[in-house]
């Protein structure tokens, strides 16, 4: 059986050889896998990283494919989860500050995306907040 770094090294080469198909499965098991070890191992931070490179891996797939929206799913769904797990005060700090720093991994993706395809300014707005919050420098939208 194939570990999660297996999978994603084959989903990379799957997707340099343009074969969509294999590189999302490859993905979406190696993703799978880290949640299920991250269910276990809430403040391991590789797996924390490496579910967001997975989320953001299936996302430039699905955008290399057309399939603006559920890339922007994906994309969305890291950055949801990395900020959720920051402002939650019930798990233990060494995770929050891991989350809080993960936000630098999800905000830059999702304002990249915003240039390419429309997202609501609300949307934008937000993110844009959030970097200015965590003392990301931003660069202009337009």
């Amino acid at each position: 059986m194939e570990n999660w770094q297996q999978l994603m090294t084959s989903g990379n080469q799957h997707f340099k050889e343009a074969s969509w198909m294999d590189a999302q499965y490859c993905y979406q098991q190696a993703v799978a896998m880290i949640e299920n070890q991250w269910s276990h191992q809430v403040s391991d931070r590789e797996l924390l990283f490496a579910w967001v490179a997975g989320m953001h891996n299936l996302a430039h797939l699905n955008e290399c494919q057309d399939k603006t929206e559920v890339a922007l799913y994906y994309l969305k769904n890291a950055h949801q989860e990395v900020q959720s797990l920051s402002n939650n005060e019930s798990v233990a700090d060494e995770v929050r500050s891991c989350a809080f720093q993960s936000l630098s991994l999800t905000i830059p993706p999702l304002l990249e995306f915003a240039k390419r395809h429309p997202i609501c300014d609300d949307c934008i707005s937000a993110l844009e907040q959030t970097a200015e919050q965590i003392g990301m420098k931003q660069t202009p939208l337009h």
